[in-house]
Order: structure tokens, then C-alpha cells, then sequence
């Protein structure tokens, strides 16, 4: 049970536990001697952690060092235990809902998936996604006493306090669901809700294309258009946790010019309105005969193989995306932009359009400085960024690089 995972992480009350349990982790194998040189406490103090953690079973004895040429003594190395604990992550979608378990370096071990129809109730949903995990974690041969906490991905707009759905237009009827109390009462660990764009953000930072950058913007290309902002390493949230809502955009001047979007551009008011995988796939429809299905990979087929129409649509599509990103890098200055959905992961084409065109923005000083990314995690990036909320909680990044003045010494004294 999680009360007794709390009693292990006590261990963590103190900025050294989680020091040096983040230096294991990240260094795969090291010494005790070595985390004492690395963040600078004495080898008594680090030997005392160390002790404790190897007896809570965070830590691992994996054997010793070879000896030095001088004949120097063998020193014990240290490796995390991925295993010590396990995470559950949800995905869940409109009509899909994905469910997995993971360890605590994010290893999925193992996973499940259903399907419901759209409108399905949050009683419905969340008591299967409840069972199916029940299911899942006795048959794998999970500890119950190892669970360390809940994450959730979802869309709407999250109360990150309380769980609960304030907004929620793609999940019809489930405005004032309490998703946090719900599996509180089921798994009694920890649980913690994210919107389902901001999970993806969290992933990509943690164990994504923007791994380690600090500053960076997360922009999904699906339903809709959305984004998750991360700035020093945490999620960007608002005083609302509507920050990223940028599909709620008006058009205004970006559309002002129509003659450039004439397969797009139906009287649309809001950007969440003509950037999405369906209104690309309705206007393709539009211009093409047969019956043939449709989806967004044809579409990136057909430009590909030279087809004047979809090539038409790709470039709107990549010129509204640009203008997006245009204004995220005016007003946030990030050091990446990585750029989630089907329309850019199962094809570089748009992606290379969108690059292009924003290097050619007016104030071209930050437009060149801002890396333009493709997502790494596709149908996983949900629910791996709902596996992060609780590793993040855990293992909280530190950033290391020390911003050195360029002011000269003398004119600081």
C-alpha cells in the first residue's frame, strides 16, 4: 500500500535524499566516493543516506569498481532500483482509452486499451478503466504495497487542486467529475490530472524530443489545436490552467488575406476551428472524387507523390501552423517548439514548410534561435506524460547550468 511507500519516502524529507537518489539515477552506475565529490557532502553523510536507501530498497549493490593503477582500494557501485515502485498512467480519450503501468525510470511493462462510444458517461469510462488496471496489475503480479501514485491525461479544462473537469467540450456530461477522488478511493495512492495536451508537453520534456531543454513549447496538431508550455522546467499553467488554450485564438489578420487558404477557410473564427486533422481531411474530400476513405496519412501520400491539391492543403495547413508559432516564439522566446499529431509525425513535410516559414518571420533574431521539432512519443506521449506527473513529483529535475554574468567583475564592486 502507498502507506507504507510513504514510510520508505521519508527518506526524501531532505534535499540530500533526493540529490543523491537523482545523481544514481542519471549516473546508471557510481561510488559512494563519487556522490561525495559530486555534490560536495561528506562521506559519513553520504554513506548514512546511502545505507538507508540501499534498506528501503531504492538503491542497489551491484558490485565493485576495478582497482586503480596505484593498487587503490575497490569501491562499492550504486544503481537505482527502477523496480522499487510502479506507476499507472491514463490516457483517456474521447472514445479510446489507453491504461498502463510502468516502473519508476518510465519503462511501460505492461498496458491495455478499450473502446467506448463519444458521449459515454464518466461512470461508465473510469469504472472500466478502474477494473481493467485492477485486472492488469494482478495478473502481471504487481505488489499492491509498490503502487507509488495515479496520473491522468484528459481533455478538458483540469482543476489541478481538486481533479476536477471545469470544461469539457470533447468529453460531453463530464464537467464536475472528480477524476482525482475517483481513483484516490480505488488504487488509495496519490493521484495527480493533467490536461491531455499539457501530459504531452510533460512527456516530451522528460523523455521526448525536448528531453533536458528547459524552455520549450509543446504544439498538438489533432482534434484541435492546443499547447503546453514549459518554462524552467515546469509546466506553465495560468491562474485558470488555461494556459496553452491557444485553438481559442481568434483568426483575425492571420486569415485576413483568404485567397491564401481557399481549401481551409470556410468562414472559420478561431484557429482550433481550421487547424485539426478533421477540417484537413474534409477539404481534401471536397476537392477529390471517388470514395475512397480518407485519412491524414493519404493526404501526405498524395502530396508526396506530387498531387497539386494536397500539396495546396499541406502548405495552408503548414502557413496557419507557422503563424502559431510565430507568435509563441514573439511572446515566450523558447528554446524549442516540438509539434505533436499525425499531420507532422508520420511525414516531414509539413514540418519542413512550417520551419521555412518561420525563419522567414520579420523579427527573424529569435524566429532563427527557436529549434522547430517533430514529437518523439505518438500514441504513447498521454500516457508516459501521465506516468511523469508522478515521477516528476518524485524526481523533480534540477537544472545545473549556472547563468554567469556578462556584466565585468569590477563594475560589480
Amino acid at each position: 500500500m502507498w502507506t507504507r511507500f510513504r514510510r520508505r519516502s521519508e527518506y526524501f524529507n531532505e534535499p540530500n535524499e533526493y540529490r543523491i537518489l537523482r545523481l544514481v539515477r542519471d549516473a546508471q552506475t557510481i561510488s559512494r566516493t563519487e556522490i561525495s565529490q559530486q555534490i560536495k557532502l561528506s562521506k559519513p553523510t553520504v554513506s548514512d543516506i546511502v545505507g538507508r536507501l540501499l534498506r528501503g530498497g531504492f538503491l542497489l549493490s551491484v558490485g565493485e569498481s576495478t582497482s586503480t593503477t596505484r593498487g587503490g582500494r575497490r569501491r562499492e557501485l550504486l544503481r537505482f532500483n527502477p523496480v522499487a515502485g510502479y506507476v499507472i498512467g491514463i490516457d483517456i480519450g474521447m472514445t479510446t482509452c489507453h491504461v498502463a503501468v510502468s516502473d519508476l525510470n518510465a519503462n511501460l511493462l505492461a498496458r491495455n486499451t478499450f473502446s467506448y462510444r463519444a458521449g459515454s458517461s464518466a461512470d461508465v469510462v473510469l469504472g472500466k478503466a478502474a477494473d481493467l488496471l485492477g485486472n492488469l496489475l494482478r495478473s502481471k503480479g504487481f505488489e499492491n504495497e509498490k503502487l507509488v501514485g495515479v496520473g491522468v491525461g484528459l481533455p478538458g479544462l483540469i482543476e489541478r487542486k481538486t481533479g476536477i473537469i471545469r470544461v469539457a467540450d470533447t468529453l460531453a456530461g463530464w464537467q464536475g467529475t472528480n477524476i482525482r477522488t475517483f481513483f484516490e478511493e480505488r488504487f488509495r495512492v496519490p493521484v495527480y490530472v493533467e490536461n491531455d495536451v499539457k501530459a504531452r508537453a510533460l512527456a516530451e520534456y522528460l523523455f521526448g524530443t525536448g528531453k533536458g531543454i528547459w524552455d520549450q513549447v509543446f504544439v498538438w496538431i489533432g482534434d484541435g489545436i492546443g499547447a503546453g508550455i514549459i518554462i524552467d522546467g515546469k509546466l506553465h499553467h495560468g491562474i485558470t490552467e488555461s494556459a496553452g488554450e491557444i485553438g481559442y485564438n481568434e483568426l483575425g489578420c492571420a486569415i485576413a488575406d483568404r485567397k491564401r487558404f481557399p481549401l481551409l477557410y470556410r468562414g472559420q473564427r478561431d484557429f482550433g476551428d481550421i487547424l485539426s486533422d478533421s477540417v484537413m481531411i474534409k477539404a481534401y474530400r471536397r476537392h477529390r472524387n471517388g470514395r475512397k476513405p480518407i485519412d491524414v496519412r493519404s493526404v501526405l501520400q498524395a502530396a508526396s507523390s506530387g498531387e497539386k491539391t494536397a500539396q495546396q492543403l499541406l502548405d495552408e495547413v503548414a502557413s496557419l501552423t507557422s503563424i502559431v508559432c510565430i507568435h509563441l516564439i514573439n511572446t515566450l522566446n523558447p528554446e524549442l517548439i516540438v509539434i505533436g499529431g499525425k499531420i507532422v509525425e508520420e511525414d516531414g513535410i509539413v514540418l519542413k514548410l512550417v520551419q521555412q516559414k518561420v525563419k522567414d518571420d520579420i523579427l527573424s533574431v529569435p524566429a532563427e534561435a527557436t529549434k522547430i521539432r517533430p514529437a518523439s512519443l505518438g500514441r504513447d506521449g498521454v500516457v508516459l506524460g501521465a506516468v511523469g506527473l508522478v515521477l516528476y513529483d518524485l524526481f523533480k529535475p534540477v537544472r545545473n547550468d549556472v547563468v554567469r554574468s556578462t556584466v565585468p567583475e569590477a563594475a560589480l564592486n
